[in-house]
């Protein structure tokens, strides 16, 4: 039997722990804010100096691919494991065995 794509993300996904994949999403997502918020801060500090300010805004929009490829892998990850507690079948069993 053929599984889809997003069949194999869920079966792989249905452990406890995340795959390698999601923890490099979260270190590209934390990293690239890191860099983002210090060269938020040079091109503040560093008004003045030209080339010092250039640098910052190319380094600046260079570091938001990482964070768009970082929440693309730990998303769609986190998303297919957890879908399941948004679905209506789920909510409604989870309150009738509440109920009872």
């Amino acid at each position: 039997m053929c599984k889809t794509k997003s069949q194999e993300i869920v079966s792989t996904t249905d452990k406890s722990k995340f795959s390698k994949k999601f923890y490099i999403g979260i270190v590209l997502i934390v990293s690239s804010l890191i860099i983002g918020k210090i060269t938020q801060a040079t091109f503040v500090i560093y008004f003045t100096n030209d080339f010092i300010r250039k640098l910052s805004v190319i380094i600046y929009v260079i570091s938001w691919p990482p964070l768009i490829l970082g929440i693309a892998w730990a998303g769609m990850e986190y998303v297919h494991k957890y879908n399941r507690f948004f679905t209506f079948k789920y909510c409604r069993e989870k309150f009738k065995s509440i109920r009872e």
